[in-house]
């Protein structure tokens, strides 16, 4: 049964949805489609990993940053920071009072990327897939499986690491559900994943738990922020009718200790899904099945496969044989 729109409205904590008023008020540019815009009490900034090229600071009257990554308060400056070797992406800023204000410095956050960029379909099932890169990998693979059946669209709009830590879902994930005008999405099905951002070292640098808002966080902080988003997550499926499924991380495949951290995050994810009552899809253990254990150095005659990424043979089979065929049983 399609949803409508009102269905689709979810209370949330800084942006709320009146019927006939679901546009933001703040046009950012017209020059994506659906035209990028921002929700009162926030500001709009060029975000690079945005498709739109715009995003949202969650502050009002905001300092956008240079790097079109964070922002800071009204009346700060970006300051950025990033250590010898470590990749763009890996800055913190400091936003520092201008003028000498009495003010404190403040850490600087990501600029939230919004939802799908299409309308739900009207004769077909809406899925919507939150996730990290990999998920962003395996998507399209998702919605050839499933074009008959649904349209599935990935969330946020934008590339990099999708979703990033789950420090940036508890932030963001108002506009995750949400179209990039501010039209709320109305979802049959609701996957989503967060994990690989959230402690494993997945790269050369930076090191492990390390905290890089909008891009990494710590494993402590995890289960609590996750079981944050999961409950918003439920009270959109209460006031839609939508159905959810967590998607427990991918391995690290090449990576024995990177992995070890993905294993425990993948139980203390299973705790918050158990508690909520979310039903699980395991793509670790499908992987591994299909791969081998851990360490394994190639799968899909790809180097590196599933550590974190893969080839579009790996996307594929896990597409195929595992994610669609879960999400199917919910449609």
């Amino acid at each position: 049964m399609q949803r409508s729109v009102q269905q689709a409205c979810v209370l949330l904590a800084t942006v709320l949805c009146t019927v006939g008023a679901d546009l933001w008020p703040q046009l950012c540019s017209n020059a994506s489609t659906p035209a990028s815009r921002c929700p009162d009490g926030s500001t709009c900034c060029h975000s690079t990993f945005s498709q739109s090229t715009w995003g949202c600071c969650p502050w009002p009257g905001a300092q956008c940053c240079s790097n079109g990554l964070t922002c800071c308060p009204q009346g700060h400056v970006c300051t950025d920071s990033r250590p010898n070797g470590w990749p763009g992406w890996g800055l913190v800023t400091t936003c520092v009072p201008e003028g000498g204000s009495s003010k404190t410095n403040v850490t600087g956050v990501a600029v939230c990327k919004y939802g799908p960029p299409l309308p739900p379909s009207t004769t077909l099932k809406n899925v919507l897939v939150i996730g990290d890169s990999v998920s962003i990998g395996y998507t399209p693979f998702v919605a050839t499986a499933l074009q008959s059946e649904a349209l599935v669209q990935h969330a946020p709009w934008g590339g990099d690491g999708g979703a990033e830590e789950t420090a940036y879902g508890v932030q963001c994930l108002d506009y995750f559900m949400r179209s990039a005008s501010g039209v709320p999405f109305s979802a049959d099905v609701v996957m989503f994943n967060w994990g690989l951002h959230d402690g494993p070292q997945l790269f050369d640098s930076p090191p492990a738990n390390v905290t890089i808002p909008g891009q990494e966080g710590a494993m402590d902080v995890y289960a609590p922020q996750l079981a944050n988003i999961t409950a918003r997550l439920k009270q959109y499926a209460t006031s839609t009718g939508a159905k959810l499924l967590f998607a427990i991380t991918s391995p690290m495949l090449a990576a024995v200790q990177a992995d070890n951290d993905v294993c425990e995050l993948n139980r203390r994810a299973a705790a918050v899904m158990a508690t909520a009552g979310v039903p699980t899809v395991d793509l670790h253990a499908a992987v591994v099945a299909k791969c081998g254990p851990v360490p394994q150095a190639s799968c899909f005659d790809h180097k590196d496969c599933f550590s974190p990424h893969c080839s579009s043979a790996g996307y594929e089979w896990l597409a195929e044989n595992t994610i669609a065929p879960a999400i199917k049983q919910l449609l």
